[in-house]
């Protein structure tokens, strides 16, 4: 594992402190963030759809890891036509709590408004079926959301993604990384 990637983990260690904050006693054997990441959140792997021409990963100093894309909209009714997904590489047991956790920013919306991300969700393949999703409204300043929700039932490695559905309205979005964490069982 890289450096980046270490400091990276360092970077979400936010979201891990919040898993074991019922269970003090838990913490010194928690798995560390990394143990949890069942993706590869780096921006380069995470692939779009619906778009002519994919985005270009871009340099971008100021969020993780310093890559993100930049994509255009122009916002339709059925905003999941056009998105970003980013596939499991581990296995996932059915009540294991999930967290999607991504960076994003509003480069561009309409005067006054925040950016949109229609929906976030964590979808079973190759048939689409959502798990759990939320939509997000962005600031122009790069910012971790996040959301959680538990699996239904036991997933292979590949047969869950997170799905970002980004088409809701005139924009231009940054994505940065997307994770995609296994905190494994309620109350373990």
């Amino acid at each position: 594992m890289g450096p980046r990637l270490l400091l990276a983990l360092a970077l979400v260690g936010t979201v891990a402190s919040f898993a074991v904050a019922d269970h003090p006693a838990a913490a010194e054997a928690a798995p560390s963030a990394a143990d949890r990441i069942i993706n590869d959140p780096r921006v380069p792997a995470l692939t779009a759809y619906g778009l002519a021409l994919p985005p270009q990963v871009r340099s971008d100093k100021d969020v993780q890891f310093g890559k993100a894309l930049r994509i255009s909209l122009s916002g339709h009714p059925d905003f999941g036509r056009i998105g970003v997904i980013s596939p499991t590489l581990k296995p996932v047991k059915k009540g294991d709590r999930i967290v999607i956790a991504f960076w994003a920013r509003a480069e561009e919306s309409p005067a006054g408004t925040p950016g949109r991300i229609g929906r976030v969700q964590l979808e079973a393949t190759p048939k689409v079926r959502a798990i759990f999703e939320k939509p997000f409204e962005l600031t122009a300043d790069w910012k971790m959301y996040q959301l959680s929700g538990t699996a239904d039932q036991d997933y292979a490695p590949g047969a869950l993604n997170a799905a970002l559905h980004l088409d809701v309205q005139k924009q231009v979005l940054g994505i940065g990384p997307v994770f995609i964490l296994d905190y494994g069982q309620q109350g373990s």
